[in-house]
Formats: structure tokens, sequence, C-alpha cells
């Protein structure tokens, strides 16, 4: 008796160790798929450098926006091309 009494034991343990397993899966390759791509180190640097810069730093306002990595930065207005535009800018 005690015999079968382990084996619905064993069985109620694997049932309850694989529920969810194909939600879990599906989740992680959602995330891996997902993921953002960082932009190169060159476009970091030139990023980085641009930033430093006074005309650069001026022209942030206090709007928050995402950047491509998910981080939040700050909205900038930026002279490009003769006209003015709104750019998403590291702050």
């Amino acid at each position: 008796m005690r015999r079968g009494h382990d084996n619905y034991y064993f069985a109620s343990f694997e049932e309850d160790r694989h529920r969810g397993e194909e939600r879990r899966h599906a989740h992680d390759r959602a995330l891996r798929e997902t993921r953002a791509d960082r932009p190169t180190v060159r476009a970091r640097l030139r990023a980085a450098i641009v930033n430093l810069a006074p005309s650069a730093r001026h022209s942030l306002t206090d709007y928050p926006c995402r950047l491509q990595d998910g981080s939040i930065g700050r909205v900038a207005v930026v002279l490009s091309g003769g006209e003015w535009t709104m750019v998403c800018r590291v702050a």
C-alpha cells in the first residue's frame, strides 16, 4: 500500500514541476527575440561627443523620451538640414 502512495506522490510532483512549462519557454523565447540591438561603439562615441558639445546641451528639453536601447533620454531640439527637429538624446 505504501508503494502505490509513493507513485501517486511522484506523479503529482512531476505534474507540478512541468505545469506552465510551455508558457515559460514561450516567454523566454519572446524575450530573446525582442532584445534591442545596441548601437555600435562608433555610434555611441559619436553620440557622447555630440551630447558634450555646448550647443547640444542647451537644446535639451524637460520632456523624457525612450532611446533605442530602452533607457530614458531627453528630447533635444537641433538644427538639421536647415530645419529644427526634435530628437531623443542621452540626458
